[in-house]
């Protein structure tokens, strides 16, 4: 007998398909949302990339209709042949990879940027399409290298161009609309998203408002934020992580609102796990110091807006009720601890650090001071000489935010193209160090600081 004959017969490298069956090693039929190769045998389909699973609750779907495709409507494919080498397009996604999905992150690393969005636009329409309107909008932000602003020409040839992708996003959107499963909503939350900061940039506050509204509404539709009797909206547990990168980008948007105190009406969104939330002992990364600081600033935002509930009168604003100061020493109890974390997380990383890196730090030393002059401040919101004792912190920011700009004027990480110049200094959707700045302008009584 051959040896051969008894050798297992190898199998060539999957590489597309579902994860199942990249796992199984098999050919998957790359059926959406879940490949008829696992349902039909009575697998589940962990979907592609970001989609997560579901091929069970596919079937049972498919079996209810009475027939195949009757009442299902088919998720759109994804229209990669529209970034074709050459095309408009590919050059606005080009420069969204290269300029847009670096800026509006910010500091802070964001896996919805990073990782999510682009691995939703190679996959669906519709976020394809409102990538591309959004990198239209940012791109506006360029001069040319005289220094001149682009012609009227141009400049309505990209208004064009964002108009006409921001409706075709709105309608591929329409499918998912109809569909209603969780892969259809986490694909209608993803653009919501990229509207939301599109909206910002054109100035268009007030549709950018309705847009996160909207967003907050359907998170707690899909039951991935409960609404407490306390008016906080909780995580619920046994989420994906790509329900938790959405739920970041939804925060980060709400906290930014917050901080420039737009007209803006919504519920307060302090994002916390559901059961007993533990402090923090140890920082293992930047992003998790800065996800604590940005809980504790909610926190504040929702003590601020009890207490305003509370002063239905002048003289009712200076007697707070017991559980208020006890929340407001809870928050400053917890900034000080976050700051003595914060310090020995510093402490044990101590080296070389580029000037990015440094750039971080310092923007949560300045967040931690701005969130201990709020958290001092927030039961008197409508009393604006409560801000007289805190002259000495708000000198402490002012310097703080100069050292920042040293520190950052040596470095940028965005590179300008060829025959152009970078101006996005209007392009800061995210956090970063503008809403401190803002703070101190509006917030300090003394005129020679504020200016």
């Amino acid at each position: 007998m051959d040896s051969h004959s008894n050798r297992r017969t190898g199998r060539a490298k999957v590489k597309s398909g579902c994860r199942t069956c990249k796992i199984r090693k098999v050919k998957c039929d790359e059926d959406r949302p879940a490949c008829q190769r696992c349902i039909s045998t009575g697998r589940v389909c962990d979907g592609y990339g970001i989609w997560g699973g579901g091929g069970n609750f596919y079937s049972h779907r498919q079996r209810l209709t009475g027939s195949k495709d009757s009442h299902v409507v088919p998720r759109p494919t994804a229209s990669v042949s529209v970034l074709a080498s050459g095309t408009e397009e590919n050059g606005y996604f080009e420069w969204f990879k290269c300029r847009t999905a670096i800026k509006l992150p910010g500091s802070f690393v964001s896996s919805f940027w990073n990782t999510l969005l682009f691995q939703a636009s190679l996959n669906e329409p519709a976020v394809l399409h409102a990538v591309l309107s959004l990198s239209s909008v940012h791109k506006r932000g360029t001069i040319n290298a005289d220094g001149q602003r682009k012609t009227d020409t141009i400049l309505n040839e990209q208004e064009l161009f964002t108009l006409q992708h921001y409706v075709k996003a709105i309608s591929h959107l329409q499918p998912h609309f109809l569909i209603k499963d969780r892969a259809s909503v986490r694909v209608a939350l993803i653009t919501c998203v990229v509207f939301v900061c599109l909206e910002f940039l054109r100035g268009h506050f007030k549709t950018a408002q309705i847009h996160l509204q909207n967003g907050l509404k359907v998170l707690g539709e899909m039951q991935m934020l409960s609404n407490g009797n306390d008016g906080i909206l909780r995580l619920k547990p046994c989420r994906e992580s790509t329900d938790d990168w959405i739920i970041e980008a939804f925060s980060r948007l709400h906290l930014q609102v917050e901080l420039f105190k737009h007209a803006y009406q919504h519920p307060c969104l302090v994002l916390q796990a559901a059961g007993p939330e533990l402090p923090a002992l140890v920082f293992h990364s930047i992003n998790e110091a800065w996800q604590q600081m940005e809980r504790l600033l909610n926190k504040i935002f929702h003590l601020t807006d009890q207490s305003r509930q509370q002063a239905v009168s002048e003289c009712e604003s200076l007697r707070h009720p017991l559980a208020l100061l006890e929340h407001q020493q809870c928050i400053r109890i917890e900034l000080a601890r976050w700051l003595d974390v914060y310090e020995a997380f510093k402490k044990a990383l101590q080296g070389y650090r580029s000037a990015e890196e440094e750039k971080c730090y310092q923007l949560l030393c300045l967040y931690h001071t701005m969130a201990n002059i709020m958290a001092d401040t927030c039961l008197r919101p409508n009393d604006e000489s409560v801000f007289d004792s805190h002259t000495n912190q708000f000198v402490l920011l002012i310097r703080q935010l100069a050292n920042l700009w040293t520190i950052t004027s040596t470095t940028s990480p965005v590179q300008a193209l060829p025959g152009h110049l970078i101006d996005m200094s209007t392009s800061v959707v995210d956090i970063g160090w503008i809403p401190l700045l803002y703070y101190a302008a509006v917030k300090c009584r003394v005129h020679r600081i504020r200016l």
